[in-house]
């Protein structure tokens, strides 16, 4: 088992190199490598599936519509059924959803007939025709104007990320070696077959398979092969959030063209909604940036598909590029007298026929003369780390909390990513090295903040390796510490940037440990800490604060609390001691304060499920209080095209990067949005040495007010654009500009190596929506009376997640108000007197 991304290449002759280590080269490798070949797979990137594998549609295709006859269509047939075997023994999350080729107009209606009768030429006679009416009962989120379609029952969902891992992992536990950052830069023909001339050196091979995808033209031609030409064809993609998953039951497939499939629109295994892809063909093999024009095609035609699916929240943008070679099938060839083999023009379906394919090279390389033992029924693959919502995750399972809390130690919370699987990725056969790769193999920071929250604990945790050094004292605030402590509560806090290794336990418990409280508020913001406060001192009972980050004090918890600082972070001078004396306080009261526990989802209209380091829990209380805060929408959630450069960032991100680690932002950057938020994560990146480019905002003045605006730059000196949008990023390896688009039409780019978008708040509103409460139209958070209670009697909200603009200064009186509203709820039964006033000194 070896993998190397530096140095010299490894002496003596291979019997097989493969070029490409996307999908389907992996799972060649994997193929021959189990054959007790010497195999070398090489990838020009800095890990497996960077290319086209990472960003397809993750459709597991029945070929269905395929040409019949065709070698695809024979391929996809047989890798459908070995693909589903070998995900159900590797872990790969699939899920088998079915298929709704839906016909829009008399043309596609007619046609589908036509389909039906292709599907069952390639071995699909299970499809059957749907009326108006019945896709409308299937689908009852389907836009207007449908007329039928067609069903294709087994057409599923699969996690392209994990397929290409555990092909990789398991060639490599057979053997194989992985040699990244490797480009092929020519070929040599010698007496025992190739020498191949790369950026690390020379590597001599019997024989020579060529899997390089978008790349597989040119490797051809250096063998003296001109048989066909790869146009790349870009499709762009939009990720919906989790709360869209509701509106769809299937895959809703369009009636195919010559192009490809056309837009789909898709439940994805990790609980999203996939909408795309475009198919765009270009010159450019690096062109993985969207557009504007294709960011709004792709809006249209959901438009049409699911209507409701564009009130949803976008969590990713993105392109990917795929071999179109202008024929209507695979182009895989073998010359034997050169010892040499072509894998090109694999479409979208590659990842269906991934391991037919790869059975089928190992055919043709045999008839070329090479000598395979017979493959290894040894051990069953390596079981993936599960990362579908399908079944259940590490958070969810009370037995692995229990051999190991870091399982509970919930990182990423938009995705629920572990500790512990953050730590499993790192110590793997094949770690991450960035991360966008800690990203595919884990799902950290690819939820619907982007990082914002856990992006700096996550790149902390992947530059410290996956066994960092242990600081010497626990994370977390004074505040955090102390309100655990007071209350008689261990706060479940694991060092941030630490990966503990197992911790043994005692018999596992499989059940949530039930408990009851009077009050339950979740969220340790200043709404919440006050309510919990306020209710503690007046007699309320059992009251119960639970935080998912390790420390208190909401979003602004790490904001600079001094001088202008403070007045852009909305907060008086001191804010941070105030946040401190507002969990001091509400301990002292009797409070129970606790940190590092998420609530993940509801068990009944007052009862919640927890997970935390300490295992399961399930509490119901008489009352509930939801503080959950807000958050900045991120670049994806805005629309803003271009590539997907490392340099993005939220200002709460900036936040926590800087105050929280201590970690580079870059040298120069450009803040967009002028709220107060936008001039705090100025101030932040001052402080931390970088040059600010510019402000940018699309109102014609700032937001903030021009008291800040006159604060802020006249001390730090930078220009304010207004009434100005981005229009794109622009940088592969590391962001080097953005593009801008006055109101007037005038446009220019700023060079810089930063970009922080700040404010744009929207409420922290999926604990809320779960529970099926009703959402204000306009905030987008809880939709509450005078007195903050909900659609749900007994649930009340408070704060940033009702308000998501506010100060921490309103958020401190919605939270006095909000505990005076609950505490009537408590004592409805009885006249229940004004409750006396509060004081906490600031």
């Amino acid at each position: 088992m070896t993998v190397t991304t530096s140095g010299g290449l490894p002496d003596g002759v291979h019997d097989v190199a493969i070029i490409g280590a996307g999908v389907v080269g992996t799972a060649i490798a994997r193929e021959l490598a189990r054959r007790r070949l010497r195999v070398a797979l090489l990838d020009a990137s800095g890990d497996v599936g960077e290319g086209t594998s990472k960003a397809n549609t993750a459709i597991l295709h029945t070929g269905f519509d395929a040409t019949p006859g065709t070698l695809e269509a024979r391929l996809v047939r047989e890798g459908y059924g070995l693909l589903t075997a070998y995900a159900a023994e590797a872990g790969i999350p699939v899920e088998r959803t079915g298929a709704l080729l839906v016909a829009w107009d008399e043309e596609q209606r007619a046609a589908l007939p036509t389909l039906a009768d292709k599907a069952g030429r390639n071995g699909r006679p299970d499809t059957r025709l749907l009326d108006a009416t019945e896709l409308r009962r299937r689908e009852p989120h389907l836009g207007p104007g449908a007329l039928g379609a067609l069903e294709i029952p087994g057409e599923s969902v699969i996690c392209p990320w994990t397929t290409t891992l555990a092909y990789a992992t398991e060639a490599l536990r057979h053997g194989a070696g992985l040699h990244l950052d490797c480009r092929v830069t020519d070929v040599r023909t010698t007496d025992e077959g190739h020498e191949l001339a790369t950026g690390r050196g020379p590597l001599r091979t019997r024989y020579l398979v060529n899997a390089a995808g978008l790349y597989a033209d040119d490797i051809d031609r250096l063998l003296g092969h001109a048989d066909f030409t790869v146009t790349p064809r870009r499709g762009q993609l939009i990720v919906f959030d989790k709360p869209a998953r509701a509106l769809l039951r299937h895959i809703l497939l369009p009636v195919p063209t010559a192009l490809g499939k056309g837009v789909l629109v898709a439940p994805t295994v990790h609980g999203n909604v996939l909408l795309g892809p475009t198919a765009e063909d270009l010159d450019d093999k690096r062109a993985t940036g969207t557009t504007a024009e294709g960011l709004a095609f792709l809006r249209s035609h959901g438009a049409r598909i699911l209507p409701d699916l564009l009130a949803e929240e976008v969590t990713a943008v993105y392109a990917g590029l795929r071999a179109a070679t202008g024929l209507d099938d695979y182009r895989i060839r073998s010359h034997p007298e050169q010892r040499y083999l072509t894998v090109g023009g694999i479409r979208s379906t590659g990842l269906t026929a991934s391991l037919a394919i790869a059975a089928h090279v190992a055919g043709l390389l045999t008839e070329a003369g090479l000598e395979p033992g017979a493959p290894d029924t040894g051990p069953r693959p390596e079981r993936m780390p599960g990362s579908g919502e399908a079944s259940a995750r590490p958070y969810q399972r009370a037995e692995s909390i229990a051999a190991d809390p870091a399982y509970g130690q919930v990182v990423c919370h938009c995705e629920r990513v572990t500790l512990g699987e953050i730590r499993d990725a790192l110590a793997g056969p094949l770690p991450p090295v960035s991360a966008a790769g800690l990203r595919r193999r884990t799902r950290a920071t690819a939820g619907r903040c982007q990082g914002t929250f856990c992006g700096p604990t996550v790149r902390a945790l992947l530059e410290a390796g996956a066994r960092p050094e242990r600081p010497g004292a626990a994370a977390g605030t004074a505040a955090g510490t102390a309100a655990g402590t007071a209350a008689g509560t261990v706060g479940a806090t694991v060092p941030e940037a630490t990966i503990p290794d197992a911790v043994p336990h005692a018999a596992p418990d499989a059940e949530p440990v039930a408990r009851t409280v009077d009050v339950l508020v979740v969220g340790a913001g200043p709404a919440g800490l006050t309510a919990a406060a306020s209710l503690a001192a007046w007699g309320a009972g059992a009251v119960e604060v639970v935080e998912r980050e390790s420390v208190v004090g909401g979003v602004r918890r790490r904001a600079p609390w001094s001088g202008l600082a403070a007045v852009a972070a909305g907060l008086p001078p001191g804010g941070r001691a105030s946040v401190r004396r507002r969990a001091e306080a509400a301990a002292r009261a009797g409070a129970r304060v606790r940190t590092g526990v998420t609530v993940t989802g509801w068990a009944g209209p007052l009862t919640v499920d927890l997970t935390g380091p300490g295992g399961l829990e399930r509490i119901t209380a008489r009352a509930v209080v939801l503080a959950t805060g807000a958050r900045e929408r991120p670049r994806a959630a805005r629309l803003v095209p271009g590539g997907r450069p490392p340099g993005v960032f939220t200002a709460g991100q900036v936040e926590r990067a800087v105050r929280g680690y201590g970690q580079p932002i870059g040298r120069r950057a450009v803040v967009v949005g002028a709220e107060r938020a936008g001039y705090r994560a100025a101030l932040t990146l001052r402080q931390a040495g970088v040059v600010i480019v510019a402000m940018v905002t699309d109102a014609p003045r700032p937001p903030a007010g021009a008291a800040l605006d006159r604060a802020v730059r006249g001390w730090l000196g930078f220009p304010l654009l207004t009434d100005a949008t981005v229009t794109g990023l622009t940088g592969r390896d590391r962001l080097e500009s953005i593009g801008l688009r006055r109101g007037d039409g005038a446009t220019a780019i700023l060079g810089c190596d930063a970009v922080v978008f700040a404010g744009d708040w929207i409420p922290e509103h999926e604990l809320a929506r779960s529970a099926g409460i009703a959402l204000d139209p306009g905030t987008l958070g809880p939709a509450v009376d005078a007195a903050f209670r909900t659609s749900i009697p007994g649930v009340f909200a408070a704060g940033a997640v009702v308000r998501p603009t506010a100060s921490a200064a309103t958020a401190v009186r919605d939270g006095r108000a909000t505990a005076t509203a609950v505490l009537r709820h408590l004592n409805r039964s009885r006249r229940q007197p004004e409750p006396p006033p509060l004081r906490l000194s600031r």
